[in-house]
């Protein structure tokens, strides 16, 4: 199963997992903090693979996982490159 893991910055300087997102078919569902996973299918994120201003949904599966670390890469949030298990 594909997935990616979405990193927050902790005071300490320590990371923990905010969300972990997960392509079950051919959509992605994400477990985690309730409001950040509420954000991200509410919201979606930006399409970065084709520098279109597309916005990308859970329900657009493998595309949407590949686009979460271009999305997060910020000091304080950050994600994974798609990780397998």
């Amino acid at each position: 199963m594909k997935f990616v893991e979405i990193y927050k910055l902790e005071n300490d300087g320590s990371q923990s997992i905010l969300a972990t997102c997960s392509l079950a078919d051919e959509s992605v569902s994400c477990a985690g903090n309730k409001i950040f996973v509420e954000n991200l299918e509410k919201e979606g994120i930006q399409d970065y693979a084709d520098g279109s201003k597309n916005k990308l949904f859970p329900k657009d599966g493998l595309k949407f996982l590949e686009n979460l670390k271009h999305a997060f890469k910020s000091g304080y949030l950050n994600a994974s490159d798609v990780l397998e298990k």
